[in-house]
């Protein structure tokens, strides 16, 4: 690809040779007018501005401004061919939008910096959208507002909000199946019978004291992991935050730096929670298993020899 688009933009020899040794730093390096000096080879500093003019015109290269200082960055041939194809509105826009990065950029302020009519800014994103270029997403921070960025970026946590929203919205669900498998696997680290240790009023094993019982945020981001019960890709930042939840509920410890076990409280919690729902369930299956006479009646039809005769049935009815 970048030899097809080195063959349809035209350079000298001298502008093709700087472009090529600043490209294989990366797109991303920046360099001084004096770096520039010396790679090229060239001491006139007007021989060397001419080049970096040509460059410029061609879209191959762009200014970047670093400290207060200008730096020169190279720019591939497919990104200049993309750009040789715009109208100068478009190549406007899609510098600020370029600019903008993962953060991307508010259509607003779009028109605010490049001073366009409002009507040309929009058609500007609609053409780059339809070839894209570039994609409006969803910001968490401002939902009604339309960002944009390039196409092939990955939006930042800024604005998706990470894994704890999905379509712009916070996933309480989500969040909350998340905590409970969190501590139900810290407490089976804690205790030898995990959340069910102290059921029944039994007084519960412990380990022995030489044997770890609190879970490192690895163990935990293992675990989920491998248990594959979370359908985006989660980092020990968010694992984290999910033990700290839980240490503001008292429902975990902090052990040591990034090391959790469950609290004494959360467990006796949840064994009272387990035994009234089991009293609940014998005490429903008690009054199911009750005997009543209307389970057990039936009916006889009257019969046609006994004219007088009255049937309890009938008499109830």
């Amino acid at each position: 690809m970048s030899d097809i688009n080195n063959a349809t933009i035209q350079l000298s020899d001298r502008a093709k040779e700087l472009h090529n040794v600043m490209i294989t730093k990366g797109s991303g390096a920046l360099f001084t007018q004096q770096e520039l000096s010396e790679r090229s080879g060239l001491a006139s500093l007007s021989d060397l501005m001419s080049i970096v003019q040509e460059l410029l015109d061609k879209n191959l290269l762009k200014l970047v401004k670093q400290n207060n200082e200008l730096k020169f960055q190279a720019v591939d041939f497919f990104e200049a061919q993309k750009k040789s194809t715009m109208s100068a509105e478009e190549a406007l826009v899609y510098s600020y939008i370029e600019s903008s990065g993962r953060e991307g950029i508010w259509s607003k302020t779009i028109k605010a910096r490049t001073n366009l009519h409002q009507h040309v800014v929009l058609k500007c994103l609609k053409s780059l959208e339809s070839q894209r270029y570039v994609k409006s997403v969803k910001s968490v921070k401002h939902p009604t507002r339309k960002i944009y960025m390039l196409y092939h970026l990955q939006p930042s946590i800024e604005v998706t909000g990470g894994p704890w929203f999905t379509d712009s919205e916070l996933d309480v669900e989500f969040i909350n199946s998340l905590l409970t498998i969190v501590w139900r696997f810290v407490s089976e680290c804690t205790y030898p019978g995990g959340f069910s240790n102290f059921q029944n009023g039994s007084q519960g094993a412990l380990y022995a004291p030489g044997i770890k019982n609190y879970c490192s945020l690895e163990d935990i981001l293992q675990f989920i992991e491998q248990a594959q019960v979370a359908n985006v890709q989660l980092n020990l930042g968010d694992i984290r935050s999910l033990c700290e939840v839980l240490v503001y509920d008292d429902k975990l410890e902090r052990v040591l730096h990034d090391h959790y076990r469950v609290t004494l409280s959360s467990v006796m919690q949840m064994n009272q929670v387990a035994s009234v729902s089991q009293a609940d369930d014998a005490t429903d299956m008690y009054a199911e298993s009750e005997y009543s006479i209307f389970d057990f009646h039936t009916v006889m039809a009257p019969s046609s020899m006994d004219k007088e005769a009255v049937y309890f049935d009938e008499w109830v009815l």
